[in-house]
Order: C-alpha cells, then sequence, then structure tokens
C-alpha cells in the first residue's frame, strides 16, 4: 500500500508538518528553484516562539496571501527561517534548479549574497561539490543536481529527509528543465524520507496546466500524494501572480469599490507590478490607490523604483526605493532596493554620500561582491586607504570562494 505525501499549495503551509518534528537530528535537502530563507519580518521571531509556549501550530502564523506585507509571522519565502526558530532545522541542503559549470561557485555565492547577515558571521567556504554557509541560524549547502550524491557522500552525516517544490522542475518562463523522472532519481539517491511537496501554483511560479506532476513525482517515488493545502483562494484570478512574475499584461484590477479593503488594494499592487517595467506611471498610480485601500507594496515600490532609474530619474527612483526599504527592510528585494539607491545617490549626490551608505550595505550584505567593489573604487576616489584596503581584503575572499578549498575568512563581517 503506497505511503501518502503531502502535497501543499504554497511551500510555507509545510510548517502543519513542525509540530512533528521532521527535521529535528535531520539535514534537510530541499529541491527548488528559489531558495526561501531570509531574516524574519520584524515581529516574526517572537511570534513564533509565543507558539511553542500556547500549543499553537506554527502553521497559524503563515501568511494567508502569497505577498509579504499581509499578516502574518512568515510565509512562502522566509519559512525555512522560521524552521530554524521553531522546527528544529539546522542543516539544509539547497539544491537549485541550475547545473555545475566552470566557475559554479560564484554563482552559487551570488544566490546567498542579498541574504543579511546582521553581521553574524556567515563562515562560507566551497569545495568541488558545494557552498557552505551560516544564515539565518542554519547551515545551508548549496549544492547543484549533478553534484548531490557526492555532495551527500562527502559531507552530510546525519539522516536525510527531502522536501520539493515543484517549480524546481521548470524555468521561469514555463519551460521544463528537469523531468519528473530525474527529480525522482534524485530524491532516491538522498534516501530517507519525502517530508513533503509543493505546487507553487498559487504563488505564479508553476503554471496550473503543470499540476499533474506532482502526482506523477509521488508515484514514481512509489508514494500517493495527498492534497493539504489548508490556504483560502486568492481574492484575484488564479494566473495573476504567474503574470506579475513575468511582466506580461493582465486586465484591469477593475472598479474600485470603498469597501475592497486591503484585499483589493493587494490586487490593484499586482496588476501595477505587472506593468511596472513598461508603464512607471501607471505603477504609481497603482501604487497610491492601493495605499488607499491600506496596502502598500515594497516590491511595486522597488519595481518603479527600478523602473525609474533605468530611465534616469534617480531622484525619483531613490524615493520610491528608500519607501520599499522602510516597508520591508528584512527582505531580499530591500537588500536590492539599497544596493540602487545607493548608486542613485551617488549620481545625486556624490561619491562620498555614496560611500557611507555603500559601506553600511557592505557590513549587511559580506558576500555581495558588486557591493564591494564599489566601496573599493569610491574609497580609492575619496582617499579613505583604511576602507579601500578592507574591500581589497573583502574581494580577495570572495575570489578564493571560487576556488575548490577556499581559505579561512580574514575580513570582519564574514
Amino acid at each position: 500500500m503506497p505511503v501518502d505525501v503531502d502535497l501543499f499549495e504554497e511551500h510555507g503551509e509545510v510548517a502543519a508538518l513542525w509540530p512533528d518534528r521532521p527535521y529535528h537530528g535531520r539535514t534537510v535537502v530541499c529541491f527548488d528553484r528559489h531558495l526561501d530563507l531570509k531574516p524574519l519580518a520584524p515581529g516574526g521571531e517572537k511570534a513564533l516562539r509565543a507558539t511553542r509556549d500556547g500549543n499553537v501550530s506554527p502553521a497559524e502564523l503563515v501568511r494567508r496571501l502569497p505577498v509579504r506585507g499581509v499578516p502574518g509571522a512568515f510565509g512562502l519565502d522566509d519559512f525555512w527561517s522560521a524552521a530554524a526558530v521553531v522546527a528544529g532545522l539546522t542543516d539544509l541542503v539547497w539544491v537549485p534548479s541550475w547545473r555545475s559549470y566552470a566557475g559554479w561557485q560564484a554563482h552559487a555565492v551570488d544566490s546567498v549574497s542579498l541574504i543579511r547577515t546582521g553581521g553574524t558571521p556567515t563562515e562560507p567556504r566551497t569545495d568541488g561539490c558545494c557552498l557552505t554557509v551560516t544564515l539565518c541560524g542554519v547551515r545551508l549547502a548549496v549544492v547543484p543536481p549533478d553534484l548531490l550524491a557526492r555532495h551527500l557522500d562527502r559531507h552530510v552525516h546525519m539522516d536525510v529527509v527531502t522536501d520539493i517544490d515543484l517549480d524546481w522542475l521548470v524555468d521561469e518562463h514555463g519551460r521544463f528543465e528537469h523531468t519528473a523522472q530525474d527529480l525522482a532519481g534524485l530524491v532516491g539517491v538522498c534516501g530517507g524520507a519525502l517530508a513533503a511537496m509543493t505546487w507553487s501554483t498559487r504563488s505564479g511560479f508553476l503554471p496550473a496546466e503543470y499540476r499533474t506532476v506532482g502526482t506523477d513525482v509521488a508515484a514514481r517515488l512509489g508514494l500517493r500524494a495527498r492534497e493539504s493545502s489548508f490556504l483560502p483562494t486568492t481574492p484575484w484570478p488564479e494566473d495573476l501572480m504567474l503574470h506579475v512574475h513575468r511582466g506580461t499584461a493582465v486586465p484591469g484590477p477593475g472598479p474600485a469599490h470603498k469597501e475592497g479593503g486591503p484585499e483589493q488594494g493587494i490586487a490593484v499592487a499586482l496588476h501595477g507590478l505587472a506593468q511596472a517595467g513598461l508603464s512607471p506611471g501607471r505603477a504609481e498610480e497603482c501604487f497610491e490607490r492601493a495605499a488607499g485601500y491600506g496596502y502598500r507594496s515594497s516590491w511595486l515600490a522597488y519595481k518603479i523604483g527600478a523602473a525609474r532609474y533605468a530611465l534616469g530619474d534617480h531622484r525619483t527612483a531613490r524615493e520610491y526605493l528608500r519607501e520599499a526599504v522602510r516597508l520591508d527592510p528584512e527582505d531580499t528585494l530591500g537588500a536590492h532596493a539599497r544596493i540602487m539607491g545607493a548608486r542613485a545617490t551617488l549620481r545625486l549626490e556624490g561619491p562620498a554620500a555614496a560611500l557611507s551608505e555603500f559601506r553600511a550595505l557592505g557590513a549587511e550584505l559580506p558576500l555581495r561582491r558588486g557591493v564591494w567593489k564599489t566601496v573599493r573604487v569610491l574609497a580609492s576616489a575619496e582617499g579613505d586607504t583604511d576602507t579601500t584596503r578592507a574591500a581589497e581584503g573583502q574581494l580577495r575572499l570572495l575570489e578564493r570562494l571560487t576556488v575548490p578549498g577556499a581559505a579561512e575568512p580574514d575580513a570582519e563581517g564574514m
């Protein structure tokens, strides 16, 4: 008789399994197109810790909608950080969808470089099969799928439990990069139990026509998929988030209703996101309309800022980018916004003011190569030899991380 495996709509819903402590004393191997690890939003950790004392399931704190800035302590993009707080997660192997190639270690470092460290040492290392780094209280390994067997043999000494986000199978355009058999074979290499699978259709990462792939993967593993999603349906068309991620045209959000509330504000913001690149003016209108319903979108603010920056309107760009940071300072999107905002400062106020912003960014993002390159250039231009030397040291360390057997860290903050 096949064993059931839970199949969720959205990745954060795996929190429903956490009371059973599926990660305790185990290494979690996660197949996912995206790394869902970043600092929790303000108040998130405190709310999660309270669940341990009040016999409340962490699943009660999952955001009910697939966007940030709505009630909830965590969601689809930061649930692994939540798992480190309340679910016993200590070791995570992230298997991205891209395969190894010459110099892949630089890609791996870049993929984690926007996760704020809060000044905590990250202890990065690379070898022939992985990047390892400590982030958000988790010992993380980034391992391309073709190197997974080697990594497990060399570095994993605990029992393994696997987790699958089915968007791993497709690229950002909805084209298959891997087959169901590829995925099942890799899960078989891991051994141990399969904890859960996720569609990620509701959040726009897996096209709806591919939803049957979940039962296919389960069957290839001798399992039976059990639909276990508990989140409500979204108050907008199912394919809206898919259009948002692809930046393609969507129908208008419909007439305004005074009683619409935050949910209508979110729908308006999502429509603004879908057209921000081509029409930042319309996106700005959507931002203000959404705010009128009580929802201020950091994502939309960032997109408007990026579009205005590309058009050379650096002052307006910086205003929106700073608003994105103010609304959600812990998000990796906020880190993007800070970097672009600092570039706008360079154009508006010159190198001295920009150096101050980039130096602060370097302290929070020690693995972000572009930040340290800019710090070096600006510090040299300003005659700041101490900062120039610090930047050069950090860049040497980052360069060594692209070579197997990286040396010990020699720069503060790493």
